[in-house]
């Protein structure tokens, strides 16, 4: 179980409350371990235990089971990527970074009442909550996109390693599919998938609720069916960090999904499917799908190609693994304002709002 917990007092803790939280906070927990500093994981309860704890050993994490522990644990400050009920018992400053970026909105203005501070990653969202949330001014810090930090150091040269421990050919252009779960591509994809791509490696990163989530069964039979053919590697539920596949891609395809900027800010070309599967209540209340997105975003599609059919998307891989410098110039731009500075140092600054 958890190490070193003898001791009430840390100087960070991490609250995941999902698997898929752990490549954002991970930079975050190096960097304070590098200053001499001691964190603290405190895992949700509600998800998938086995994995929380698995990564967390594989980590060597401190970590505790349990969100009652967070008022019951004292630290300089509290890392959150989601909104909770309250924060007024919790004994440190605490801190909301959202844990993706891109299509999704996410409420702010909740964010900026519960917490003591409140990153955000480029130039695209400051300029918004400059607009719409002024009072709160003093709480929001344009840091960087943490999740990215471990990229940029990364060694190239295992490459072709990779692709092999996945029985994948070195020698191919790899392409790698990263949906989401909700609004998704995925049931309007064909089953042949990765057959119309048979000179590639076919990389399948699903997002964690899609392999989790009894709803989204239709989707975990198609995973289970493109895993079948020999040039398709479908990453497993505990593969939960998807920048490293995005690191072995050529070319990614995605949908509703941060996944798009995070490949744009490692300067992969990007296909962005617009054939999405709604839910009935889509279709009948069209607003609801205009809410769960943020239409701010909408400018940005064009820093790649945007097919409404999986025909057109066929057409569009093709073109970009041919032209992979045709957008290059507004990656560049939509980096810097989407995911901010991509320099290796965005854990570097958080730890300096408080100990600088």
């Amino acid at each position: 179980m958890a190490k070193n917990l003898d001791s009430a007092q840390y100087d960070a803790i991490f609250f995941v409350a999902y698997p898929y939280y752990f490549p954002h906070f991970l930079p975050i927990h190096n960097y304070f371990l590098t200053q001499g500093k001691t964190t603290l994981f405190i895992l949700s309860d509600i998800q998938n235990n086995e994995l929380m704890e698995q990564i967390a050993q594989e980590e060597e994490l401190n970590y505790l089971f349990g969100e009652q522990h967070l008022t019951q644990t004292e630290a300089d400050v509290f890392f959150f990527a989601n909104t909770i009920p309250s924060t007024k018992n919790i004994k440190g400053k605490t801190v909301f970074l959202d844990h993706g970026v891109g299509t999704k909105y996410c409420d702010y203005k909740s964010a900026c009442e519960l917490f003591d501070y409140v990153l955000i990653e480029g130039s695209y969202r400051k300029k918004m909550l400059e607009d719409e949330l002024p009072q709160y001014q003093d709480k929001i810090k344009c840091i960087g996109f943490s999740k990215l930090d471990p990229i940029v150091d990364q060694n190239k040269d295992n490459k072709a390693q990779q692709l092999i421990s996945y029985q994948l050919n070195p020698s191919r252009p790899t392409i790698l599919y990263a949906p989401t779960f909700f609004p998704s591509s995925i049931e309007k994809m064909s089953r042949d998938f990765p057959k119309d791509f048979e000179g590639c490696n076919v990389i399948i990163k699903p997002h964690y609720l899609s392999l989790e989530r009894k709803t989204y069964l239709k989707q975990q039979k198609m995973f289970q069916h493109w895993s079948s053919f020999d040039n398709c590697y479908v990453a497993k539920v505990d593969e939960y960090n998807l920048t490293k596949f995005i690191d072995l891609a050529d070319i990614m395809i995605s949908d509703e999904s941060s996944a798009i900027f995070e490949c744009v800010a490692l300067d992969k070309p990007i296909v962005i499917n617009r054939f999405l599967k709604l839910r009935w209540t889509y279709y009948v209340n069209p607003k609801k799908l205009l809410k769960r997105l943020d239409q701010g975003i909408e400018i940005y599609r064009r820093v790649g190609y945007n097919p409404t059919s999986y025909e057109a998307m066929k057409v569009d891989v093709n073109t970009a693994l041919k032209n992979p410098t045709e957008h290059k110039q507004l990656r560049s731009e939509v980096t810097e304002s989407i995911c901010g500075i991509v320099d290796g140092k965005v854990s570097q600054r958080i730890f300096e709002l408080f100990y600088s």
